[in-house]
């Protein structure tokens, strides 16, 4: 029963986003500009229901669940029953939408830009939103059942027992995701030729964040991958830490680029191009390391 509900939330939120996308496309009249982002709130409301309905499934230890089956056991400490829930793909791809959401609504909030700006990159995140739920819907779907009773589950992977686990994923995926708002950003303002003052300010907090949060994941990560993996207090490069650093260093050099943009086109441009390559780079090191 709690998989179905997850099931039906995460549809629901994909439901939303298409009408945020319809409402914009087809210039529904003012009076509907309240219904606009009414559906954006109700997606971010249907993800969190998908997504604790997964954790629930893992604490009350539900092995109808094929991913806790996979994933957990009833033996497991409370905290690596919560951590289990975004401890594989298909979890973690889950916290990939709620944390896509969760910028959708908190930029929606903003007031500096002008409204058709800020509407134009909240269609741009819902879309890239549409894409990844539909590549969970299909290929990586949380909520598949079990067509036997089971009673006990396979446990989480020992490697990831541990309590970094409880960090160090959702920091990473703040930063990783954050990008996806900048090229919404980006690209709403490259259309609709608004690349002004206003934009970089916004841009540059934004893309500030995402950075910081990017930093923060990889520090941890480190530190994780030294008394993991590490033999004899020796850390090699771990190849998960190498990839996310490909995002964090042209997240780098786009915070230096917003840094000293101001009337320069060709920066504002460079810009542009960053935030494209921020977020396709996130994309890559995030399948390169769930593949």
């Amino acid at each position: 029963m709690i998989s179905l509900i997850g099931f039906i939330g995460l549809i629901l939120s994909f439901v939303c986003n298409v009408i945020v996308i319809g409402l914009y496309y087809f210039k529904i009249n003012q009076r509907f500009n309240q219904i606009f982002y009414l559906a954006l709130y109700c997606s971010l409301f249907f993800i969190c229901l998908s997504f604790f309905a997964l954790m629930f499934a893992y604490i009350s230890s539900d092995f109808s669940n094929f991913n806790v089956f996979q994933n957990s056991h009833s033996s497991k400490p409370l905290l690596y029953k919560i951590t289990g829930t975004w401890g594989n793909h298909e979890g973690s791809m889950l916290l990939w939408l709620l944390i896509m959401s969760l910028y959708n609504v908190f930029f929606s909030f903003n007031i500096t830009l002008e409204d058709h700006v800020r509407k134009l990159t909240i269609v741009f995140q819902s879309f890239l939103y549409l894409c990844f739920s539909l590549f969970v819907i299909l290929t990586s779907n949380p909520f598949l059942v079990n067509s036997i009773d089971i009673n006990e589950g396979l446990g989480l992977n020992p490697i990831l027992q541990d309590p970094a686990l409880a960090i160090h994923p959702p920091v990473l995926y703040i930063g990783y995701v954050g990008f996806s708002l900048i090229l919404s950003l980006a690209l709403a303002g490259l259309i609709l030729n608004q690349l002004d003052n206003l934009w970089i300010q916004v841009i540059k907090r934004w893309a500030m964040f995402c950075w910081l949060m990017l930093t923060g994941g990889i520090a941890l990560g480190s530190y994780w991958a030294y008394y993991e993996l590490g033999w004899g207090g020796w850390w090699f490069w771990d190849p998960v830490e190498n990839v996310s650093l490909m995002p964090w260093i042209t997240g780098l050099a786009l915070v230096h680029s917003l840094m000293i943009t101001k009337q320069e086109q060709l920066l504002k441009r460079w810009v542009v191009f960053l935030s494209i390559l921020c977020f396709s780079l996130s994309i890559l090191g995030t399948f390169l390391v769930r593949s």
